[in-house]
């Protein structure tokens, strides 16, 4: 049995799938999940119906908060406002040296996304990234969350960081990254 020490933490996963955009109406839902303009329930709703015409490939992988992203935890819970606290940015990068908790960046950053949708229940937090068939393409070694970014790589701070092994997104797919951050007891 664990002690009460190891069940304690911030845990997750990250769900990567890749949609092939091969039909006109998948081109125009790829359109309108690009634009980042969409409610929560109008991106569930079109992220549905993607799934269902582009059967996309998926990956699951574990992730890591590293420690600049508790640090950050613990300074909003003293009043300390350095931070905001939230997440807004995903970052892909292409360097595949081992995740360490000591991370503040990735190792080799290329593309940036605004988060397409945020919801928390209880103690668990879901973030979706949607990255367009005219976002980015390329292989990708590795994903991390940012607090407070702005649009230029490497900025603010490094949330979590995970491997993908060399997940591959063709300028023909589009990609979703859905990261599950559970506050355990």
């Amino acid at each position: 049995m664990k002690s009460l020490a190891e069940q304690s933490g911030l845990t997750g996963i990250l769900t990567f799938q890749t949609f092939p955009i091969e039909s006109p109406r998948a081109s125009q839902i790829d359109q309108l999940l690009g634009s980042g303009m969409l409610s929560a329930g109008q991106f569930s709703a079109l992220l549905h119906e993607l799934t269902q015409i582009s059967k996309p490939r998926t990956l699951v992988v574990p992730n890591l908060v590293v420690l600049a992203g508790r640090a950050v935890i613990a300074q909003r819970l003293i009043g300390d406002l350095t931070y905001s606290g939230t997440i807004n940015y995903g970052a892909l990068g292409t360097d595949s040296t081992a995740v360490n908790a000591a991370d503040t960046t990735l190792g080799t950053e290329v593309a940036r996304k605004l988060f397409a949708r945020r919801t928390r229940t209880n103690a668990q937090v879901n973030l979706d990234f949607y990255y367009s068939q005219a976002d980015t393409d390329g292989t990708y070694e590795e994903f991390g969350m940012v607090v407070d970014g702005t649009a230029t790589a490497d900025t603010r701070q490094l949330f979590n960081h995970a491997l993908t092994g060399g997940w591959t997104k063709t300028n023909t797919e589009a990609m979703t990254i859905s990261v599950q951050i559970n506050i355990n007891p």
